[in-house]
């Protein structure tokens, strides 16, 4: 779904417009510390972020082994002994050895070997950091999805009470003669109707909290306060801002840049592969009758005498560098279509909601009331008042969509701006201090990652 694809790209920051409030040191509305605490739990206690997490715990120790130096190698021997009968002594040949071995990779190489794992350590940060993203987005959603159902679970309450009055009233005329028994019925189908909407949207409700819970791990059947209300938005920034500090800080273009950065260090390592390998060995010889010995040598590999070897591999490389390339610049394209897709949203949301608010709200309010009264004193027949009533929950309903799509929208507009807060902004707690190189944590980190 198309609202899926742009929420799922942690808010470790969340939108500008929906949910700044949450890392401004204002006093926050309860429904943002509401909101605040379930990203909280869901940042906090989601298995799968633990698990990444500690992926990425052990992609930070690989960078550390990935430029040392092989192995050492010791070898004790006995050289040239005689085997129809043994003796240390007989034979001036024969000695004890110990051999000592190095190896040494090719100028270069250990230096594109550490590179290339701190790019896919700092790639597996970016993940994280989306996928927190994500998981965020989804719970932001399911809350806004809550408050939205409680509002129109509120407004079908009161359309009910004004239809409870209205077939009271039709009840009432048609038992003095005044109303037709056509009237009775029709209030009573409405009733009713409006009922079977009541028990669908708490069905619907359920379904939405048992989504919103199961984001937290918490129980499914958790009990959820409602909502109340959630003030509109207005836009911030303007979409080519947006867009400009989405791409410096956005961490699906960090992940994007990190694979890019790996595969151009891999690229780099094909090529170093022509440059030999070293291998520097030392030995000494103890004889018992005899003066001991000692000598070394200096060794290398000729990985130029399969040069096909090494053109597929440099060409491997080179295709994979070109792929990591293209998929930057489809993040970055993806980056700049959501923004403004979402920034087109919300604007006309604002100008919807501002204009339902102003003038087609109140409006139906007068004309519900002037319906109210004239049915009551017999101008008007009852379909007119019914419709004037069902105008009024319509618009009622429509204003609490557009404020909830508001939210939404800012959501999907700053979504990709999320690498800009810390953790500690919005009262979240990082478990990888050490570890995590992600920008916008860590001033190091973002020293290092340049």
């Amino acid at each position: 779904m198309k609202k899926q694809s742009v929420f799922g790209v942690l808010f470790f920051a969340l939108p500008c417009g929906a949910l700044a409030q949450l890392a401004a040191p204002q006093p926050a509305s309860d429904w943002a510390i509401r909101l605040r605490n379930a990203i909280g739990r869901a940042v906090g206690q989601n298995p799968e972020l633990v698990s990444m997490e500690a992926r990425i715990e052990a992609a930070r120790h690989r960078v550390s082994q990935a430029d040392v130096l092989p192995d050492p190698e010791i070898e004790v021997g006995i050289m040239d002994l005689p085997v129809a009968n043994p003796s240390l002594s007989r034979d001036d040949f024969t000695m004890e050895m110990v051999t000592a071995r190095q190896s040494f990779p090719g100028l270069g190489k250990r230096a594109a070997r550490k590179a290339s794992a701190q790019a896919a350590a700092d790639g597996a940060a970016a993940s994280h950091a989306v996928h927190s993203v994500a998981l965020a987005a989804e719970v932001a959603d399911s809350f806004f999805m809550l408050a939205e159902l409680d509002r129109r679970l509120e407004i079908l309450e009161q359309s009910r009470e004004r239809l409870k009055r209205a077939a009271a009233s039709a009840t009432e005329r048609y038992r003095v003669g005044k109303g037709a028994q056509a009237d009775v019925l029709r209030a009573n189908l409405e009733t009713t109707a409006l009922e079977d909407r009541l028990f669908s949207l708490k069905g619907e409700r359920r379904a939405t909290v048992a989504r919103f819970n199961a984001l937290q791990n918490l129980p499914a059947s958790n009990p959820v306060a409602p909502i109340g209300p959630v003030d509109p938005v207005a836009p911030a920034k303007r979409p080519s801002e947006i867009l400009r500090e989405a791409e410096e800080t956005s961490p699906a273009v960090a992940a994007a840049r990190a694979s890019v950065r790996r595969a151009e260090e891999e690229w780099k390592l094909a090529r170093l592969e022509r440059r030999p390998d070293w291998t520097a060995m030392t030995y000494y010889g103890r004889r018992e009758k005899f003066e001991d010995l000692a000598g070394a040598s200096l060794s290398f590999n000729l990985p130029f005498a399969h040069p096909r070897r090494l053109d597929e591999r440099r060409a491997e490389m080179e295709a994979e560098l070109s792929s990591a390339r293209a998929d930057l610049e489809s993040v970055r394209n993806q980056l700049r279509r959501d923004v403004e897709e979402a920034s087109a949203l919300l604007e006309r949301n604002v100008e919807q909601e501002k204009l339902y608010r102003t003038s087609i709200l109140p409006q139906a309010e007068i004309n519900f009331r002037a319906a109210q009264e004239a049915y009551g004193v017999g101008e008007i027949d009852f379909l007119t008042f019914e419709r004037a009533a069902l105008d009024l929950d319509m618009y009622e309903g429509l204003v609490g969509e557009v404020v909830h799509q508001d939210r939404r929208a800012a959501l999907d507009r700053r979504h990709a701006e999320t690498g800009r807060t810390t953790c500690g902004e919005l009262g979240l707690s990082c478990r990888l201090p050490r570890s995590c190189s992600w920008p916008a944590c860590h001033p190091r980190a973002r020293r290092r990652t340049r």
